[in-house]
């Protein structure tokens, strides 16, 4: 019985291709579809429960423990390694995580960069209400953030008491 790994160079090979083949999966699945997870978070639970799954339910001949604590080891050493790269590197940031996206500027509804997340005004309002948000006229900027979360800045009230009166003066506001 082989409890050990035989071909490590072509399992490490395996891990990377198939962790770099998740990560550009789930960027292009787009933020909303996360539910407050990063691409590379999700990532991590996706493989690490499926090396000690496998070795869980599978016979040692089919799935070997070698094979899982190379994977096991892999996938953590590629998410450290990637952590690291991601904190030094804003364009490498912004390849794997991308950037967060206006939804709401000066309580009007960007109805393009909603279509662009694929996110319904219904959807928004949702996330706004669940935010003890009535209206979007009550938000200065809300961003679709990089983990799928709404990050909603509001106007203060001495900034909404001047909007107020620049449109009743019949101003641009």
């Amino acid at each position: 019985m082989e409890l050990f790994v035989h071909d490590l160079p072509g399992q490490l090979l395996r891990v990377a291709l198939m962790y770099f083949f998740a990560l550009a999966v789930l960027r292009f699945a787009g933020k909303r579809r996360l539910a407050h997870l990063s691409p590379m978070d999700l990532i991590i639970i996706i493989a690490l429960g499926s090396a000690v799954g496998d070795v869980l339910i599978y016979p040692q001949d089919i799935v070997g423990i070698g094979n899982a604590m190379v994977a096991i080891a892999a996938v953590i050493f590629l998410q450290i390694a990637m952590s690291k790269l991601v904190e030094k590197n804003r364009r490498i940031a912004y390849i794997l995580e991308g950037n967060p996206t206006l939804l709401i500027h000066n309580g009007r509804i960007l109805r393009k960069n909603l279509d662009d997340e694929d996110i319904s005004e219904d959807d928004l309002m949702e996330m706004l209400r669940e935010q003890s948000i009535s209206s979007a006229s009550r938000v200065r900027e809300a961003y679709l953030e990089r983990a799928g979360e709404l990050g909603v800045l509001l106007f203060s009230g001495q900034t909404r008491r001047i909007r107020r009166r620049i449109r009743r003066a019949g101003l641009p506001g």
